[in-house]
């Protein structure tokens, strides 16, 4: 049952295994979780010296629309039955611009390394969105970057983001710092009834 969660993946560990069977179970309450598939699930708990366990899953790039949708729902599930944090990322590839298999070949934008790392900072925080990203450089000459994040998401995303810092750290070697704001919409939305005071 857990093999069918996985793409093109037969031999198992016994985390996959427990993270599959718990996958197959919530799909019975979220019907759109069946389309879901996984590459991989890696522990992070030793390396980024967590508490509590930390998981780091990772899913094919053409399921991420079928998890951006059912995100909201899945991961609390998820973090309930496996009692630790779940962190999901798209597999992604990064290409180099100097090879290439001929002349007139271009390198897609979505493959170059700053891309893709703000695609994996974005699937960190899912489903949250990023309201902006500052690059900011310390007196010792030391880059970091401070992201700001919803803040109607502080109570879901608060206690996740020590690792997220620590994961994203070991997987880009970038320093994060996060901070929560309102999300001003200084725009009507169409459909959105517009009342209009008349004077009298």
């Amino acid at each position: 049952m857990a093999a069918n969660k996985f793409w093109k993946k037969t031999e198992l560990s016994n985390l996959e295994q427990q993270v599959g069977v718990a996958l197959t179970q919530i799909e019975q309450s979220i019907a759109d979780a069946k389309n879901l598939k996984l590459s991989s699930v890696v522990d992070y708990t030793a390396k980024i010296n967590a508490k509590k366990q930390v998981y780091l899953v990772y899913i094919p790039h053409p399921c991420l629309s079928v998890f951006n949708k059912v995100s909201s729902k899945l991961l609390p599930e998820l973090e309930k039955r496996l009692k630790a944090t779940i962190l999901v990322v798209a597999k992604r590839t990064i290409e180099s611009k100097w090879v290439k298999s001929h002349r007139s070949q271009t390198r897609p934008n979505s493959r170059t390394l700053t891309s893709v790392y703000d695609a994996i900072l974005e699937d960190l925080v899912a489903p949250t969105f990023i309201l902006g990203r500052r690059t900011r450089v310390r007196v010792d000459g030391t880059k970091f970057y401070r992201i700001f994040l919803d803040e109607q998401d502080k109570a879901e995303l608060e206690p996740r983001l020590d690792a997220v810092k620590a994961v994203y750290k070991l997987l880009t070697t970038r320093d994060l710092e996060f901070e929560f704001r309102r999300d001003d919409v200084f725009y009507q939305k169409r459909g959105a009834s517009k009342k209009v005071q008349r004077k009298q």
